[in-house]
Formats: C-alpha cells, sequence, structure tokens
C-alpha cells in the first residue's frame, strides 16, 4: 500500500469519527437540535461515496459497513418512539449501501476501462521503442532495460504513484529523439566527426519535441530532454546543473550508465557487477548525483540481474556479467 492510499484510509477514518462523534453527542430535543441531528445523519453518505472514488467497491463496502455500524448501535442506544421517524432510519441505513454500491462498481469499471487504454498506449509506446532499438543494432532491449533499472532506483529513492509511472515512461523513449538523426550518422562503426556528433547532439531536443505533444507524457518529456546532462553542468543540451536537472533525468542517468556497463557492444566486452558498480562511484559529482549513486550501489546484484536477465535477447550476443 503506498503514501497515497494511507493518507486516504486515514482521512476517511478521521471523518467517519468526526461525524460519529458529533452524531452521538447531538440530542435530539428540542427541535433545533434534532435538526442538526438529522443533517448528521445525512453526512453519513459521505465516506462510502468517497471511498467508492478512491478505493472503488471492495474499499465502498468496507466504509459502508463501518457506517452501518456506527449508525445502527446509536440507534440502539436512542431508539426513536415515533415510526415515521424510525421508517427515515431503516431507509438512511439502507441507503448508505446504495451510496456505496453503485458508485463503487461505477468507479471500477472505469478504472478497469482507463487502465486498458493506458495499456493499449503502453503497448504502442513499447512497439515505437523496440523499432528504435531495433534500428541500433547493438542495443537490444535497451530501453526496456534501463526503465526498468530507473523504475527500481525511483523506488528505493522514495519515488512512487504518478510521479514513478511518469519516470518509467521518460526512460523508455530518453532516446525516441534519434529517429530524427540520419542512419549514416546514427549507424556509422567508425568515430563520428565533430560535425557528426552535432547532429547527434540534437537528438534529446528532438524527442522533447516529439513526446511533449502527448499530454500524459509531458513530464516524461522533460526526462528525454535532459538526459544527456551532467551533474557538473558540463552535459547537454542546456548545460543544466545539479538540482536543475530533473529528479527523473538523474535517475535515469545512473541506469543508462550501468546498463551500457554491463552489457556487451561490439567496441566492449560488459563489464561485472562490481567494476561497474566502481566505475559509477567514479561518477559521482561529476556525471551522477552523488545521492542517486548511494540509492543505486545499495540495491542488491541479485534484483539488478533479474532486469537483465528478464530483458535478455536470445538473438544477440549481449552477456550481462552481474556475478559478485
Amino acid at each position: 500500500m503506498d503514501r497515497n492510499a494511507k493518507r486516504k484510509i486515514i482521512i476517511l477514518a478521521l471523518l467517519t469519527g468526526l461525524i460519529a462523534l458529533f452524531h452521538y453527542l447531538t440530542p435530539t430535543e428540542p427541535h433545533d437540535y434534532h435538526k442538526i441531528h438529522i443533517v448528521l445523519r445525512k453526512l453519513y453518505f459521505l465516506p462510502p461515496v468517497m471511498a467508492a472514488a478512491w478505493f472503488g467497491l471492495r474499499g465502498a463496502c468496507f466504509t459502508a459497513l463501518a457506517v452501518s455500524l456506527l449508525f445502527i448501535l446509536h440507534a440502539f442506544l436512542d431508539w426513536p418512539g415515533n415510526y415515521m421517524e424510525q421508517a427515515n432510519q431503516v431507509g438512511e441505513l439502507a441507503g448508505f449501501w446504495m451510496a456505496a454500491v453503485i458508485p463503487g462498481w461505477l468507479f471500477d469499471k472505469q478504472r478497469t476501462l482507463l487502465q486498458e487504454l493506458a495499456n493499449a498506449n503502453e503497448e504502442t509506446l513499447l512497439g515505437l521503442v523496440s523499432a528504435l532499438d531495433l534500428r541500433e543494432h547493438n542495443t537490444r532491449l535497451h530501453s526496456q532495460r534501463v526503465r526498468e533499472y530507473t523504475e527500481l532506483l525511483a523506488t528505493r529513492y522514495g519515488v512512487d504513484g504518478a510521479v514513478l509511472r511518469e519516470i518509467g515512461f521518460g526512460a523508455l523513449l530518453h532516446d525516441v529523439g534519434k529517429i530524427a538523426v540520419p542512419d549514416r550518422i546514427l549507424l556509422k562503426p567508425d568515430k563520428l566527426t565533430d560535425e557528426e556528433w552535432q547532429e547527434m547532439r540534437k537528438h534529446p531536443e528532438a524527442g522533447y519535441r516529439i513526446v511533449k505533444r502527448i499530454g500524459f507524457l509531458k513530464e516524461a518529456a522533460e526526462i528525454v530532454h535532459a538526459h544527456h546532462e551532467r551533474f557538473d553542468g558540463t552535459g547537454y543540451p542546456r548545460g543544466l546543473k545539479g538540482d536543475a536537472i530533473p529528479l527523473g533525468a538523474r535517475l535515469f542517468m545512473v541506469a543508462d550508465v550501468y546498463d551500457a556497463l554491463t552489457s556487451q557492444r561490439p567496441y566492449k566486452p560488459a563489464l561485472a557487477h562490481e567494476d561497474a558498480a566502481t566505475e559509477i562511484q567514479k561518477q559521482k559529482g561529476t556525471q551522477l548525483d552523488p545521492e542517486v549513486v548511494t540509492t543505486f550501489l545499495a540495491i542488491e546484484p541479485a534484483e539488478l540481474r533479474q532486469i537483465a536477465e528478464r530483458y535478455h535477447d536470445a538473438n544477440s550476443k549481449d552477456t550481462f556479467s552481474l556475478t559478485h
């Protein structure tokens, strides 16, 4: 359970408790107090509806049960002699469940539809990224691995919820701007000329322009824009320094360096985990954020190995040497 869910549960518990407290303390006589008493009874409808919006049908039913028990206890302690009032209270008790079940079912259905739409969007993005990775020939599944490394690191850094999802998308799409880089440069086996490097270094801005046009990826676009910055301010395209670099980009940079070090390329062998960790340690304060590096190095190598093996292309010659 994430912090946001815990906060919502606390809000529901406090709200229900306050309503019950005032309901129990407010007398039913004289008539003016009785009016307040009726208003407080109507407020019991609020927690089940809020729970339905936040937690769906299951959460709404649990909340309706708690409200019903409090309501029944009060009725037992102060059962009215008026038959009309008795009927009103029974009707209100049934209403609590109607206010929970119908919105809860509707919110669950809406949530399912939104999740299906989100899954379809993600599959589309994965297809695009896979095509880009294959275009470079030597970076198969790189973007998927880096995304999971980044999400794992972000979780250990204390990021969760929507921010974690945005960071994951930013990591996945970091190189989408290379679609604008000509093949003669992107696939060139030899060292790039200064002019070719200038062209290559335009890809973060190109990627940013592509991604920011998609509404739900606006935050991810900032990571795409900043993924080649350096903590000491010597990166590109904007020369951002320190905390001016978005957190998602600072997390991504460590994950990206790790994947580059531990993946085999035609021009270099894969490094073992310990050797890669040593190289990353050397980049603290220059290329990489020291706090993020410290968090990354505290992750168990076995967790990183699981990600590497999950996205290992059986048809490629990449090896992931993550032994202790």
